[in-house]
This record gives structure tokens, C-alpha cells and sequence, in this order.
């Protein structure tokens, strides 16, 4: 945008500066407590199929559905967040998500599971993640990704606290009593949410400097500003672009599919990891591992965003690359024969898996502009989430039709749609450099 024309956002005090910072620091926090119940389902996953006598398939479901539709409520959450705002929506995720794991610990079987964590608690999970990523977007503009990558560092600490705290709890009041507990942290969003504010209005809206204005401004020069301020999007290297609506089509649809592609195989190794385990008799290595995988998650996301900003780095190209070598590391899940070895295996995952999610919130933001992120990134998650859906049952079903029930086709399957979502990841890279 050029010199002479400033938003309010441009100009706020709030923007990468002041109250930003707070907003910034809580969404660690929430992103932790968030995780802590989105990564560690595959904890309760060995101790259903006990409580219940349902097969893999049928109990894979339960961590599914609370995956699928975390995501899947994207474009329904955004529409909260348009109507009343970031702060509310994280305010009223957070009593969502603690009813619906206060009504989990009273499950008398799997189908009360699907409604309650697999809906409810999910759906509040979803406001907050949403709602954090958007007002991040809207406190920040040149430290955009600084922030964001501080931000999502929460995701890794939550994995890497909430992991042997949770195993704790299942130990002391079992499984029930530990989801109660957990109700009670998610609560706990609630009062994150209320330090969200939006940034400030500058007294001086907009400079019209070197226009002839008098008393009341032409027709032209309303028209001048209106399209300055409306219709040039930002571009990754900072100059006002004009997004050709064809080749937004095009690269947006090529980025959906590979985030479904990515989600049906990520989602695979956090679901049957915990029962993957125990197959192999390494329970006792488990634990160890999720914390670990925390670790590497955490260092990943808080290292990308500063390399991607001062290094000046393609975003798309880095999370095609993450891809790759995601797709690689889900593969070699089926030659784990220690317990070394699976700790090494998983925490090499968790830097990937790290990195992929947090590059999937900016390279919408990088491709189409802050303009454009609620619409995109919501219909984006939303595919996210129906791969999400179908991801863990099927691998539970290939696992339980596999001789010997041998875990090695459901890896297999979700490097295979790693590798394809990396291919529509490039897709995505060609439309966008041709503009077509």
C-alpha cells in the first residue's frame, strides 16, 4: 500500500507493539492447554478399547471425530468470530470444551463418546484455536510470523506437560477422572480469551497528502482511496498486488486438498502411536516419547517463524520440504524395534508434524493477504477436518484386517498421502507463480 494511505491497523499502537504482546503471550497458553487435549487422545486410546471390548476402527472413531471436527468447525467458528469477535468466541469455546469433558467422564459407552468428545468438547477446542490464530493476524503485521511461530510454541510445551500429566491422572482416578480434570483446565481459555482486545484506532485514519481536497473530496478521489484501501492485497514481499480471482481459485482448491491429504496422514501416528506401543512392548517408552515429540514440536515452531522472517524464506516452499521429509518419517514408523529408536522416530515426527502446522496458518496470509485469511483458512481447516475424520479409522481398520494385525500398511498408507498432499502442495506453488 503506498505511503499516503494508512488504515487504522497501520497506524495503531497496537500493532506489533503494546497490547499485541499480551495477546500473544496468552495464546501460548491456550495453545498449550488446547493441545494438551488435541495431541494425547491416543493415550485414552489402548484404555477404551479395554473399557469398551469395541474394535480399533470403531474406538479410533472417538479421537477422530474430536480431531475432525476441531477442524471441520473452521468456517462455523469464523462466522462467530465476524459476528462478536475474537474475545467471545475464545470465552465461549472455553465453557464448551469443559462441558463436553465434563459430560465425556460420564460416557456409558463409545456413542456418548462421538457426541461428547468427539462433538461438543471438539467444537469448543475449535473456537479458540481459530479465534488465537485470527487476532494474532490482526495485532500483528511486519512480526506476523515472529509472533505467530511464539504463539504455536504453546502447542509443543502443552504436549510435553500435559503427556505424563495426563498419564498421572488416567494412573490416580482413571481415565474418567482425568478427563474431569482436563474439563477444568480448558476452562481456563476462558479467562485467556478475555485479555483479547482489538488494537487501538489511530486518531488519524487516513492522510491524504498530496491530494487536492477541500472542502469536500471529488468523486475520483473517493474512488482513488476506496480502491487503495479495499482492493490492493498485500504480497509477500510487501508491495500492494491486485490477486487475479482466477488464480486465488485455483491455488486455494490445490491448497485444500493438501491439507486434507495432510491430515488423513498426520493424524494416523498420533491416534495408534499409544497402541503401536504396546504392540511392540514399549509402554514404558510412551511416555517418554510424547514428551519428546513436545520437545521437538516446541523448538520447531519457535524456530521457523524467526528463520522465515529474516531469511526471507518462501513459506510454501518450506512447508513442501516438511512435507517431504514427514512423509519419509511416517514411513520408518514400522522398523522401530527399541525403545530408543521410537523415541529418536517420534521426535523426529513431532519436528515435522511442528512445522507443517504452523506454516499452514501463514501460508494463506503469504499466498492471499490478511484480507483474505478468515475465508481461506477456514475453508481450508475445514477440509483439514474431514481428513482428520477418515484418517485414524481407516488406518484401525486396515490394522485390524492386516494378519497378525500388523501396523505396517496403516503407516505405509499415511506416508502415501503425505507424498500426495505434497504434490498438491507444489500444484498450489505452480498456480501461484504463474498467476493463471
Amino acid at each position: 500500500m503506498t505511503d499516503k494511505f494508512h488504515t487504522p491497523s497501520s497506524r495503531s499502537p497496537d500493532i506489533d507493539a503494546g497490547w499485541a504482546w499480551v495477546i500473544a503471550v496468552a495464546s501460548i497458553f491456550a495453545a498449550a492447554i488446547s493441545s494438551g487435549v488435541y495431541f494425547t487422545f491416543s493415550m485414552y486410546f489402548p484404555i477404551l478399547l479395554n473399557e469398551f471390548q469395541a474394535s480399533r476402527a470403531a474406538t479410533a472413531w472417538v479421537g477422530s471425530l474430536n480431531n475432525g471436527v476441531y477442524m471441520l468447525a473452521g468456517p462455523i467458528a469464523t462466522l462467530f468470530i465476524q459476528r462478536i469477535g475474537c474475545r467471545w468466541t475464545v470465552m465461549i469455546g472455553g465453557m464448551t470444551s469443559m462441558i463436553g469433558l465434563a459430560l465425556s467422564s460420564l460416557a456409558p459407552n463409545l456413542i456418548t463418546l462421538f457426541f461428547t468428545y468427539g462433538g461438543i468438547t471438539a467444537f469448543g477446542l475449535c473456537l479458540n484455536y481459530t479465534s488465537w490464530i485470527v487476532a494474532i493476524s490482526d495485532s500483528f503485521n511486519k512480526k506476523h510470523a515472529v509472533a505467530f511461530s511464539l504463539s504455536q510454541s504453546g502447542v509443543g510445551l502443552g504436549i510435553f506437560v500435559f503427556g505424563p500429566l495426563f498419564s498421572l491422572l488416567i494412573s490416580i482416578y482413571g481415565w474418567r477422572g482425568a478427563m474431569l480434570i482436563t474439563g477444568a483446565c480448558t476452562f481456563q481459555l476462558t479467562f485467556l480469551g478475555a485479555l483479547i482486545f482489538p488494537p487501538r484506532v489511530a486518531k488519524e485514519m487516513i492522510s491524504c497528502e498530496g491530494l487536492p481536497l477541500t472542502n469536500a473530496c471529488t468523486d475520483e478521489e473517493i474512488k482513488t482511496i476506496l480502491n487503495t484501501l479495499n482492493t490492493e492485497i498485500p504480497s509477500p514481499d510487501g508491495h500492494a498486488t491486485t490477486v487475479p480471482s482466477k488464480w486465488m481459485t485455483h491455488c486455494s482448491w490445490m491448497l485444500h486438498l493438501s491439507c486434507f491429504l495432510w491430515s488423513v496422514a498426520t493424524s494416523i501416528p498420533y491416534i495408534l502411536l499409544a497402541d503401536y506401543a504396546r504392540s511392540l512392548d514399549l509402554v514404558e517408552y510412551y511416555i517418554i516419547m510424547l514428551s519428546t515429540m513436545g520437545i521437538g514440536d516446541l523448538v520447531c515452531r519457535l524456530v521457523i517463524g524467526p528463520l522465515v522472517t529474516v531469511w526471507k524464506l518462501d513459506v510454501t516452499k518450506v512447508y513442501a520440504v516438511s512435507q517431504l521429509v514427514c512423509a519419509i518419517t511416517i514411513a520408518s514408523f514400522p522398523i522401530v524395534v527399541n525403545g530408543i529408536q521410537m523415541i529418536i522416530q517420534g521426535f523426529l515426527f513431532s519436528i515435522t508434524f511442528g512445522c507443517q502446522c504452523l506454516l499452514l496458518a501463514l501460508v494463506p496470509r503469504a499466498l492471499f493477504g490478511s484480507q483474505n485469511l478468515n475465508r481461506i483458512f477456514g475453508i481450508t481447516m475445514f477440509f483439514g477436518g474431514i481428513g482428520i475424520l477418515i484418517g485414524p479409522p481407516i488406518a484401525g481398520l486396515l490394522v485390524d484386517s492386516t494378519p497378525g494385525r500388523s501396523y505396517w500398511v496403516a503407516f505405509v498408507f499415511a506416508s502415501v498421502m503425505e507424498l500426495l498432499a505434497t504434490a498438491a502442495t507444489v500444484g498450489c506453488l505452480f498456480f501461484a507463480k504463474r498467476k493463471c
